[in-house]
C-alpha cells in the first residue's frame, strides 16, 4: 500500500469534525485535563539564572492548577467578571503562567512586552480598559518598576495591582489597591472552579496587542475555541516526540511562547523548563542552551531564526546531544542556508512553520514524516483553507493557479475573532471570510505552503515590483554571510533602490565590495541587485527574535539623505522615524538655514516625509 498524501491524510483527519476530535474547548479545559491525567509529573521547571549548577523551581501539574484555580479565584475577589480584563506585564516566570491562564478561566488575559515604552504600554492598557495589572513590583529604582508607577497615574479603568515583591514602598493613588501575589493567592481555595465560573468555548480569552512597537495598538481578539483547538493541533502533530521536556525561552507576551511552546505542551503532560525570565536575551540561555538539553533530554524545541543563528556561533563542548533530534523554526522566514547548516551541525531535522497572532499562532505545519524541499511551511492545519489569491479592491480576482504566486488568505477555527478596535478590521477581511495575511507565497500540487515576503515589504525600484527574500535567499547562499535582510531605501529617482544588511561570521574576511560582487553573479533579476550592502554587527530584533525591519528603513533613509547632501555640499544632522500614521518621516537639522531651499529641490521627489528643523 502506497504512502498517503499530506492532503490525503488531511483529508482522513477531517472526516470526523474538529468538535468530535478535540475535547478541550477551553484553555481552563486543558489544566482540568492535565491534572487528571498527569497530576504528579512536572508541569514547570523554571531557571533563574540558568547555570549549571541551578536547581529548578518545580510545580507538578496537580499543583499547577490548584494555583491557576487560587488565582482566578483572587481575581473574582476582585470583582472580575468574563469581559473584564487583567493584563500581565512580567518577564518569564511560573506567576506568568499562573497570571495568564487563570485570568482566562475568569476574564480575560492581556500579556504585554514589558520592554515596550511606557507611553506604548500604556496606550494597550487604556486601549483594552485594564482592571488588574500583575507586575514586578513598584521599585522606582528599575525600569519596570517607574514604568508601573507612571502607568498608575495614566490608566483611569486600573482598580488593582498584583506585585510579586511589595517591599517597595507604598503608592499614592485612593483608587487602586496594592497586593502580593502570592500571599494574596495562598488565602483563597484551590478546588476546581464551578461550572457556572467556567469559561465558554465562544468566550473571549486573550487580548494580544500586535502590528509592532510604535502607534495606537492593534488588539487581536482570541477565543477559547481558537486557543484549544491550535493547541490540539499541536499536540497531535508532535505526539512523535513522546513526552519529552522542552526548554522555552520564547517570551510568554507572544502566542509562539504561550501557545505552541507552553500550553500544547502542558496538554499532553510535558515538562516546559523555563529558561530564566529574560528568555534569550541572558547570556547564560544561549551559553548553557545545549548543557540544559543534554541535562533534561530534550528530544525538541521550538526556536526562531535568529536563535538558530547563534546557537550556531556557540562553540562545541562535546557534550553529548543524541538526544535531541528536532527544531520547530517559527517567527520569522527560515533561510535554506540556516535551515541546513544547524541541521549538519547538530543532526537533527529543522520544520518551518507558519502562523501569527491572529490565527492563535498557527497556519501552515509540516507533517510528521512529510518530504518537504527548501524551507516551505508545509499544509495548511487540518479543519482550515489556505488559497493564494490576485486581489482587486479587496475582492478575489482569481484564485492563482499551483505554483503561482499571490497573497496568502485563510479561514479556519484558528482564525482570531477580529480586533477590538472595530477601525482595524477594516481591510483585513477579505469578502467576509477569508482573513488578508498580507503573505505572498505559493501553493504546490501536494498543498505545501512557500512564503516569498510580505505584500509590504515589496521593494518598488521605478514601478519594478522586487521581492526581498530573492536577495536575501542568494547573500545566505554565501558561505561568510550568518543573517541578511534587503529592504527599499528611499531614492529620489527611483523611487526605492535595494539596499541589504547583513551580518558575517568574520569581517576581515567577507567585505561588501566581495558580497555586491556574489550577487551580481547569483541574482538573476537585475533589478534586484542591491545597490549598497553594510556589514553590522547585529540585525535590530524584536523580543521574540524577528527582525526590527523599521530601524533598519531608518538607517537606510538616513544614509539615502545625508549621500545626497554629501554630494551637493550640505551639511546636515539627518534622523529618520516611522509614524505609524504618515509613514516614514526624516527630520533635518540643516547647519546653514540658507540651503533649505536647495535641500528641497534636491529632495522633491524623495518618497518621504520631509520635516525641516529650527536649530
Amino acid at each position: 500500500m502506497s504512502k498517503q498524501t499530506e492532503l490525503e491524510l488531511l483529508a482522513d483527519l477531517e472526516k470526523i469534525s474538529y468538535q468530535d476530535r478535540y475535547h478541550c474547548k477551553t484553555t481552563y479545559d486543558v489544566f482540568c485535563h492535565a491534572a487528571d491525567e498527569f497530576p504528579a509529573d512536572i508541569a514547570i521547571a523554571e531557571h533563574a539564572t540558568a547555570s549549571r549548577d541551578e536547581v529548578a523551581k518545580q510545580l507538578t501539574f496537580a499543583a499547577l492548577t490548584k494555583k491557576i484555580n487560587q488565582t482566578a479565584n483572587l481575581y473574582q475577589s476582585f470583582g472580575v467578571q468574563r469581559t473584564d480584563v487583567v493584563s500581565i506585564l512580567l518577564p518569564n516566570l511560573t506567576e506568568t503562567h499562573l497570571s495568564i491562564w487563570a485570568s482566562q478561566a475568569v476574564g480575560i488575559a492581556n500579556p504585554i512586552n514589558y520592554l515596550l515604552q511606557v507611553g506604548h504600554i500604556v496606550e494597550i492598557l487604556n486601549e483594552v480598559k485594564a482592571k488588574v495589572l500583575v507586575t514586578v513590583s513598584l521599585d522606582a529604582a528599575t525600569e519596570l518598576g517607574e514604568k508601573v508607577l507612571q502607568i498608575i497615574q495614566r490608566v483611569p479603568s486600573l482598580e488593582h495591582i498584583l506585585v510579586l515583591d511589595d517591599s517597595h514602598g507604598e503608592i499614592n493613588h485612593k483608587k487602586v489597591t496594592v497586593t502580593d501575589f502570592n500571599r494574596g493567592i495562598a488565602t483563597q481555595p484551590s478546588e476546581r472552579l464551578a461550572s457556572s465560573s467556567q469559561p465558554k468555548g465562544d468566550d473571549i480569552a486573550m487580548y494580544f496587542h500586535t502590528g509592532g512597537t510604535t502607534g495606537r495598538p492593534k488588539i487581536a481578539k482570541l477565543s477559547h475555541n481558537n486557543i484549544s483547538f491550535v493547541v490540539q493541533v499541536y499536540a497531535g502533530f508532535n505526539a512523535y516526540h513522546g513526552k519529552s521536556a522542552i526548554l522555552n525561552a520564547l517570551p510568554l507576551f507572544h502566542v509562539f511562547g504561550v501557545i505552541a511552546a507552553s500550553l500544547a505542551m502542558f496538554i499532553v503532560g510535558r515538562t516546559v523548563v523555563i529558561m530564566t525570565p529574560e528568555g534569550f536575551r541572558n547570556p547564560n540561555t544561549v551559553k548553557n542552551w545545549w548543557y540544559f538539553v543534554n541535562k533534561y533530554q530534550v528530544c525538541w524545541f521550538p526556536t526562531v531564526p535568529t536563535i538558530m543563528s547563534v546557537l550556531l556561533q556557540q562553540p562545541d563542548e562535546k557534550i553529548d546531544l543524541s538526544c535531541f533530534e528536532y527544531a520547530a523554526c517559527g517567527s520569522a522566514p527560515l533561510p535554506l542556508e540556516l535551515k541546513l547548516s544547524f541541521q549538519r551541525r547538530f543532526n537533527c531535522n529543522v520544520t518551518n512553520g507558519y502562523g501569527m497572532t491572529e490565527s492563535s499562532c498557527l497556519i501552515a505545519r509540516v507533517l510528521p514524516d512529510s518530504d518537504i524541499k527548501g524551507v516551505a511551511v508545509g499544509n495548511g492545519i487540518p479543519y482550515t483553507r489556505v488559497i493564494a489569491v490576485q486581489l482587486t479592491d479587496n475582492h478575489i480576482s482569481r484564485i492563482c493557479a499551483t505554483d503561482e504566486p499571490g497573497i496568502i488568505l485563510v479561514k479556519g477555527p484558528n482564525i482570531f475573532q477580529g480586533y477590538l478596535n472595530e477601525s482595524d478590521n477594516a481591510g483585513a477581511w477579505v469578502e467576509g471570510e477569508w482573513f488578508n495575511t498580507g503573505d505572498l507565497g505559493v501553493i504546490n500540487g501536494l498543498g505545501h505552503i512557500q512564503l516569498t515576503g510580505r505584500a509590504k515589504d515589496l521593494i518598488i525600484r521605478g514601478g519594478h515590483n522586487i521581492d526581498p527574500q530573492i536577495i536575501e535567499d542568494a547573500l545566505m547562499g554565501h558561505a561568510g554571510v550568518i543573517q541578511s535582510v534587503a529592504i527599499g531605501q528611499p531614492d529620489v529617482h527611483s523611487g526605492e533602490i535595494p539596499v541589504a544588511y547583513v551580518v558575517v561570521k568574520d569581517k576581515r574576511q567577507t567585505t561588501a565590495s566581495e558580497l555586491l560582487a556574489f550577487c551580481k553573479e547569483h541574482i538573476s533579476e537585475r533589478a534586484a541587485i542591491p545597490k549598497r550592502i553594510e556589514i553590522l554587527d547585529s540585525l535590530p530584533v524584536t523580543a521574540v527574535g524577528k527582525v526590527f525591519k523599521p530601524l533598519l528603513r531608518n538607517k537606510a533613509t538616513e544614509f539615502s539623505v545625508n549621500d545626497l547632501f554629501k554630494q551637493h555640499d550640505i551639511t546636515a544632522q539627518v534622523e529618520s522615524e516611522f509614524d505609524p500614521e504618515k509613514g516614514q518621516v526624516v527630520n533635518i537639522q540643516l547647519s546653514n538655514s540658507q540651503d533649505q531651499d536647495k535641500a528641497a529641490t534636491l529632495l522633491i521627489a524623495f518618497p518621504v516625509l520631509v520635516k525641516y528643523i529650527n536649530g
